[in-house]
């Protein structure tokens, strides 16, 4: 019998995001450098990740911890955000125009991390924003998860699975009877 759920258990999650962090410094580890800022994509869903991944690339800025952002992300089914300097939701696409202009800086490098990347759609959307304003050089994109259908191709990915054979992807700590998730 399939499974409504790709589970991802805590033991797991925290191994895939060592995972994660292996394969950016096999990948690019000539790449980092003190100019680089930490986008937390999602941090409903991200936050862990990106402050793993800072802290065990640190070693490459001294022991310091990179510059971290965060950047709100609607869930899959929704098209608004609620950003945390205001009290009303926007329409992801201006937010992300926004905060594109007001957070990168061209000569500065921006990883950019999120948990997962189910339909792509989003991070699509902010890889577009990115390339009106950086270099391709200047940005990388990481995932944990990525649905095998994901419209987003990430730099690096740690394990992709197929909703329809697997489940739709649910970490050990989220609600499984979030309206916001369409399996």
């Amino acid at each position: 019998m399939e499974s409504k759920y790709f589970f991802v258990s805590y033991a797991k999650e925290v191994a895939d995001y060592q995972a994660l962090v292996d394969k950016i410094i096999l990948e690019d580890l000539k790449w980092i450098d003190n100019s680089l800022t930490i986008v937390n994509c999602d941090p409903a869903y991200s936050s862990i990740l990106c402050q793993i991944v800072n802290h065990k690339l640190s070693y490459l800025n001294k022991h310091e911890l990179y510059y971290q952002v965060s950047l709100e992300m609607p869930p899959p089914t929704m098209s608004q955000v609620w950003p945390a300097e205001s009290e009303e939701p926007e329409l992801f696409d201006r937010y992300l125009g926004t905060w594109v202009n007001k957070n990168l800086k061209k000569g500065n490098k921006y990883l950019f991390l999120s948990s997962s990347s189910i339909t792509g759609r989003n991070l699509n959307r902010v890889l577009h924003q990115v390339n009106t304003k950086l270099d391709r050089e200047d940005y990388r994109f990481g995932v944990v998860y990525k649905e095998e259908q994901s419209l987003f191709k990430p730099d690096y990915c740690v394990q992709t699975y197929n909703k329809l054979k697997q489940g739709g992807l649910l970490f050990n700590w989220e609600d499984s009877l979030n309206p916001n998730w369409n399996y």
